[in-house]
């Protein structure tokens, strides 16, 4: 899915004043709904009251913390969650607010903007455009009044060091600890894209694996990044997820075993207490290597023994 930013702007990048466009450009109307028709569109409650109405042909997703209905719409409480509700569209459009925009531009691959060359007083405004991004195409219409200008960036993989990095990778973590999975895999191959790590990469596998994707392949990705970073326990943990995922249980038994003795915590003795090799603390507000927390559980293995 391929997650773009559709919005008009003029000098100042100015997209809104007193909750409504400052211009009414018929040029402008028409390429937005060239290019969304068809497609689910993501817009904030203040955006769709602009409106007033759904689009037609269009999926309307509309962001709202406090509403609980509303008609003919898909209704949201979250990005994360508008995303999740369109992860088999073969692209999804934002288109607004301000403060949705500046959520959604670390996530997104595609902006496309209608430059506005006029000055116009605003109250919202898009936000910089990352260096991640570089112009694509561009359409001058000088015979409009006033003059517009259709723009298209693209983000560029692997070439440009962007500052949004560390916010993507945390993104990704915030999604795999909330298991919206797919979210994860926007925002783990957008930071790939920019700066690999093995840690990011074992966390991508992960994503992929569980959102759908090639099973062999992020098991080789998760491998791989044991390889290059073999003394991180969480990249133990998620390849030992991977491979209980394809069917290798035993591999994954050893994967996490070799996390918990390079420190691995809780998520890694949940891991091996799902898969019935290793119990419970007997005392669980006790760390599991509390003297106590070992000697009741050297007895419960000694009765249960005893009894089978």
């Amino acid at each position: 899915m391929i997650v773009s930013l559709i919005a008009a702007i003029s000098e100042g990048r100015v997209i809104g004043y007193q909750g409504k466009l400052p211009w009414h450009i018929p040029a402008d109307l028409t390429r937005f709904r060239n290019i969304t028709m068809g497609h689910p569109i993501v817009m904030g409650r203040k955006t769709y009251d602009s409106i007033g109405h759904p689009l037609p042909g269009r999926r309307n997703i509309v962001l709202s913390r406090s509403l609980t209905s509303l008609k003919e719409c898909v209704l949201v409480h979250s990005l994360e969650e508008a995303l999740v509700a369109c992860e088999k569209e073969e692209e999804v459009f934002i288109c607004g607010g301000g403060e949705i925009f500046r959520e959604a531009i670390p996530l997104c691959q595609r902006i496309y903007l209608t430059v506005v060359h006029e000055r116009h007083p605003g109250d919202t405004f898009f936000p910089e455009i990352p260096a991640t991004f570089q112009q694509t195409a561009i359409e001058e219409r000088q015979d409009l009044t006033p003059p517009i200008t259709f723009v298209t960036f693209e983000r560029v993989d692997g070439r440009v060091r962007g500052e949004d990095v560390e916010e993507l990778r945390r993104k990704g973590k915030e999604a795999i600890q909330r298991q919206l999975f797919f979210l994860g895999r926007i925002c783990l191959e957008q930071a790939s894209a920019i700066q690999d790590t093995p840690e990011c990469s074992s966390d991508l596998a992960l994503c992929l694996a569980k959102s759908g994707g090639d099973v062999t392949v992020a098991l080789k990705m998760a491998e791989e990044a044991l390889q290059q970073d073999p003394h991180n326990p969480r990249v133990c943990l998620n390849l030992g997820r991977v491979q209980f995922m394809a069917g290798k249980q035993g591999e994954a038994l050893a994967t996490f075993r070799l996390g918990m003795q390079l420190g691995g915590g809780a998520e890694l003795q949940a891991e091996l207490v799902r898969i019935g090799t290793r119990h419970p603390p007997v005392i669980p507000s006790l760390p599991r290597e509390n003297v106590l927390n070992r000697c009741l559980g050297l007895l419960r293995s000694k009765f249960t023994n005893h009894k089978g």
